[in-house]
């Protein structure tokens, strides 16, 4: 076998410095070499001390959002309460509540981040979810369909905020994929007391999933095992989880927004015939699994 030829092994400048290399030579090409390997090294040692580095910083950045948080055991009577701390999952992806402190919404007024469905099955500070009262109702208290309910995104997350959405027309927050009402958590200020300061794009009340039941439920217990709604009290729509992708800090996730789904009026009408229920035109079409929720405990 033949030896390596020598131009394979070097550059042209080392070949060529070679031969005037010499003692009083400063910096030959070997030693130059030498030199930036360790100045590049320097300067690795450098950013890393000073969390500067690229991968320090995405994982500063990343870090405090996927903190694991424990999440309230289930009730023994089956009731949910004020201060539980749960995941809240879309029946439509599968996909849970979370924001994404990287994506910040444009507001001149408000710090505002977006909020996605994420498919991570651990409870986290970026999706564990804390039902209190909008209108001051301690914590242990159930709730009750219909009344004003808050969802705070976890202490552990270094931003305080609420699940918020706000009427399309009041201000251009950020591109719209889905052409659909942005949901977002709000960034809020919350007093000793416990005491909501919350504006009122941060209210959302609950009600029962079948369309039927929503009038005679109300001001009755949220049973912790039942799907429903959530509808935001200001603008009247439901919050929704939708089978389409957006990019955040943490890859592809599902799309979340505020808007009501509906059956068509002629399947509507076919399924409650089916199962013997009115079929006048004074009835209200029922919400599509886009509008459906439910609750995770430890």
């Amino acid at each position: 076998m033949g030896s390596t030829p020598v131009g394979y092994l070097y550059t042209p400048q080392q070949l060529a410095g070679s031969v005037r290399y010499g003692t009083g030579v400063l910096l030959g090409n070997w030693r130059e070499d030498n030199e930036l390997h360790d100045k590049r090294m320097m300067d690795h040692i450098e950013e890393k001390e000073t969390m500067s580095l690229t991968l320090l910083k995405k994982q500063g950045k990343l870090g405090p959002q996927l903190v694991p948080v424990t999440l309230s055991p289930a009730p023994a009577d089956g009731v949910m309460r004020y201060g539980d701390v749960v995941v809240v999952k879309s029946e439509c992806h599968g996909g849970s509540l979370a924001v994404s402190l990287g994506q910040k919404l444009v507001s001149e007024t408000m710090d505002l981040f977006g909020v996605f469905g994420t498919t991570a099955p651990e409870a986290m500070a970026r999706n564990a979810i804390k039902f209190s009262s909008y209108d001051g109702i301690p914590d242990g208290e159930p709730i009750l369909y219909g009344q004003k309910v808050v969802l705070e995104f976890s202490d552990a997350l270094p931003v305080k905020g609420f699940l918020s959405s706000m009427r399309s027309g009041r201000s251009q927050l950020s591109t719209q994929l889905i052409n659909k009402q942005e949901v977002f958590m709000q960034s809020v200020t919350v007093d000793r007391d416990r005491q909501s300061l919350s504006p009122i794009d941060c209210a959302w009340t609950m009600h029962p999933a079948s369309v039927d039941d929503r009038i005679i439920a109300q001001n009755t217990e949220v049973l912790a095992g039942c799907p429903f709604i959530l509808k935001h009290h200001f603008t009247g729509k439901c919050l929704a989880g939708v089978n389409m992708s957006l990019s955040s800090d943490f890859g592809q996730e599902a799309a979340i927004c505020a808007h009501t789904y509906t059956e068509t009026g002629k399947v509507n009408k076919l399924m409650r015939e089916t199962v013997g229920r009115p079929t006048n035109g004074l009835i209200s079409r029922s919400e599509t699994d886009e509008n459906m929720w439910t609750v995770l405990y430890a």
